[in-house]
């Protein structure tokens, strides 16, 4: 929604009870002329484009101005936020605790302190519970101001202890959450594979004592990244083992806090879609479990539950499907497929495109494993013509290879010469390929290239990839285990699901 206004892009994230719920605020707080503001606000909601002329149409023709069309789009715009607020009253500890902040100040200005400092104790409550330093050091700093101005400097004096504890608890987070972005950089630039540089760097952001060991994390919050980093690290040297462990410590930790969850809805889904990244690779009955837990997940949120949903959807269904490839069960991989397909036509699901792209990847994969090349080449098509390069430029550059590979079984081999040209091509500028990719393009194109293809020449041509195999099983980057089935299936005259029976 690039170049939208911002009231226009905020109607069009409200869920439905949020759009009910402003036709009562609005008629209650804007007394003679809520029929203006309903007006423009039904217009923007029908709206597919903003049209600043038809909205400026339809007021003009209910017998409105239409000559500040700007400035009443930002009252709305202003009047949408305070329903907002309104709706979403207390629905997790850090809006009460704002919401407590206001009536705290009111009443010290009012001079009623007593009343004052009621409400600074059971606020300060629930900024303990969540874990809210920054709004804790807040209703601590107006409860020194309440005592010193109703018991006296002497008491006052003593909350600075408080204060100075949960500032050093603050500090202690920001070091250990700054570390954590550093080791999320480290690991981006790492994923093909462990460079000694990045190892080196890795290592030295474990050396500093916030992250020596678990009991320098002070608080709830710094515990879940010390562990996140942790994860971090090991995946990076493809330590699979140690990266479950530490995701496991972590997910027990937040199961164990009352409001981890509820008031981090998002970064509950990230971490458990990180379990499951992982414990995919380690067949046993637990990971349909924590992908059941994922799924139940949305029903605890009230808050915006819709987006919960949607990504514990796509997380769930992606970790399921390769989880089944991983554990060559095809025949369930292609059940899971039809599933999803029907689950997200029957509920048109809004996915980002990032989570979409690396779903089909697995999609395509499946299909081409079961011989299905037709259908393999429709979902190839669906991500290279519906999806930009830069919205997962790795897992595109892959499903490329994929799309030359199906084009290969159907027999189109001039263009399988086109495709793998053509990627060999943008490799050039980008370096994205690992040592294999560029080696089974060449295989491809040496292959389709043939003016009279044998089996015995193909055979040659694929050879070799099975010789690195192992190797390559062996790195971090596990996206050729996919091609090397297809290779060995290919030489047995099978597709993958035949040759695993």
């Amino acid at each position: 929604m690039a170049g939208n206004s911002a009231v226009f892009i905020l109607i069009k994230s409200l869920s439905m009870s949020e759009k009910r719920y402003f036709k009562i605020f609005s008629e209650r707080h804007t007394i003679g002329i809520q029929n203006k503001y309903t007006l423009l606000f039904d217009g923007i909601d029908a709206a597919k484009v903003e049209d600043d002329k038809a909205i400026s149409s339809l007021l003009t023709k209910a017998g409105f101005n239409s000559r500040f069309l700007s400035a009443d789009k930002n009252y709305l715009y202003q009047l949408l936020l305070r329903s907002l607020n309104d709706f979403h009253h207390a629905k997790t500890n850090n809006i009460e605790i704002k919401e407590a902040l206001i009536s705290i100040e009111i009443l010290f200005h009012k001079g009623l302190y007593k009343q004052c400092l009621k409400l600074v104790r059971s606020t300060e409550v629930l900024a303990r519970d969540c874990e809210n330093f920054q709004l804790m050091i807040d209703v601590l700093m107006w409860k020194k101001k309440c005592i010193g101005y109703s018991a006296g400097l002497k008491q006052a004096a003593e909350i600075n202890s408080d204060i100075n504890t949960y500032l050093q608890m603050q500090t202690n987070l920001k070091k250990i959450t700054d570390l954590y972005y550093e080791s999320n950089l480290l690991q981006a630039s790492n994923e093909k594979d462990a460079g000694k540089s990045v190892v080196k760097k890795f290592k030295d952001i474990l050396r500093q004592p916030e992250l020596l060991k678990e009991e320098n994390a002070l608080s709830f919050s710094a515990k879940t990244f010390y562990h996140l980093v942790y994860s971090n690290y090991y995946y990076t040297i493809d330590n699979k083992l140690k990266e479950l462990e530490h995701l496991e410590k972590l997910t027990a930790l937040i199961k164990e806090s009352k409001t981890y969850a509820v008031e981090n809805p998002l970064d509950y889904v990230s971490i458990y879609n990180r379990l499951l990244s992982i414990k995919k690779y380690f067949p046993s009955s637990s990971f349909f479990n924590d992908v059941q837990t994922l799924r139940e997940f949305s029903n605890r949120v009230v808050f915006k539950n819709e987006v919960v949903s949607y990504r514990a959807f796509i997380h769930c269904n992606t970790h399921e499907l390769e989880y089944y490839l991983i554990n060559n069960n095809y025949k369930s991989a292609l059940s899971k497929t039809r599933k999803f397909e029907a689950e997200v036509a029957e509920t048109k699901l809004d996915i980002e495109p990032y989570h979409m792209i690396y779903y089909y990847y697995l999609y395509i994969i499946t299909l081409l494993y079961a011989g299905q090349f037709q259908d393999a080449l429709k979902f190839s098509n669906k991500v290279l013509n519906g999806f930009d390069f830069e919205a997962r430029p790795q897992v595109y550059i892959q499903v490329e290879i994929l799309n030359a590979i199906v084009h290969y079984e159907l027999g189109n081999y001039t263009l399988v010469l086109a495709l793998c040209r053509q990627v060999i091509k943008r490799n050039k500028r980008q370096k994205m390929l690992s040592p294999f990719e560029e080696q089974l393009l060449n295989a491809l194109t040496k292959n389709a290239g043939s003016k009279h293809l044998t089996f015995k020449a193909e055979v040659t041509a694929f050879e070799p990839l099975i010789e690195v195999s192992e190797a390559a099983l062996k790195s971090n980057y596990n996206t050729e285990s996919n091609y090397i089935k297809w290779v060995k299936a290919k030489i047995e005259r099978k597709t993958v699901m035949q040759a695993a029976l």
